[in-house]
């Protein structure tokens, strides 16, 4: 048995909730949120060179994936795989991106389902920004 971090309530080391005030994971001395993150150490221009998060903060917001190479369910980086995703090189369902693979994108050049595209574009329902601007 342990306190809880929050109310000092004795607790199981195992308990998923404090039967008290119903804190997550009562008996860990700290607590961050839901889910998984790495960091890698490494770093180029202050992001880390792989950063991996598919983890929500106590709050319910969810911690996006910022570095050179970004994984996660929301990802921002040089290289990015997510769900949403921002970067130069994007693997997404749904992305902005330089040059992109994905079901939904607005990008330089694409492959996707239903794109947006400036240079090149390939897919099922693409079109060329300057035919939808009317240039």
């Amino acid at each position: 048995m342990k306190p809880c971090r929050e109310c000092r309530h004795e607790t199981s080391d195992q308990a998923l909730a404090c039967p008290q005030c119903g804190a997550p994971y009562p008996a860990r001395v700290s607590w961050d949120g839901w889910g998984y993150e790495y960091k890698s150490r490494f770093t180029i221009a202050g992001l880390p060179l792989l950063h991996i998060s598919f983890k929500y903060r106590p709050n319910r917001t969810p911690v996006v994936a910022r570095g050179i190479i970004a994984v996660g369910q929301f990802g921002c980086g040089v290289v990015c795989i997510a769900q949403f995703g921002v970067g130069i090189v994007s693997l997404s369902q749904f992305t902005f991106a330089g040059f992109a693979l994905a079901q939904f994108a607005v990008a330089y050049s694409l492959v996707a389902q239903f794109g947006v595209y400036v240079a090149e574009g390939h897919g099922q329902m693409v079109y060329r920004l300057s035919e939808l601007l009317g240039i």
